[in-house]
């Protein structure tokens, strides 16, 4: 996971943003943000699977978690 995220959304400042751009297709303007990991994985993961097709696995998960990233307060 990226070491700026915090698991704990009491530790965390700001909401997490993913781009679904950073890890899949490149023209996938799709993204979502959330107080928490917890919060926005199940998101992530049903996007895509449904718009991508994608299996998702620990290796796919790793990259999510590498690739969400702190808004600016």
């Amino acid at each position: 996971m990226n070491p700026d995220v915090s698991r704990n959304p009491q530790e965390s400042q700001g909401k997490l943003n993913f781009k679904c751009s950073d890890v899949g297709p490149k023209n996938c303007d799709w993204q979502v943000s959330g107080n928490s990991e917890q919060e926005i994985m199940p998101k992530i993961e049903q996007h895509g699977r449904e718009k991508h097709n994608m299996t998702i696995d620990d290796e796919t998960r790793s990259k999510v978690r590498n690739s969400i990233r702190r808004q600016a307060a």
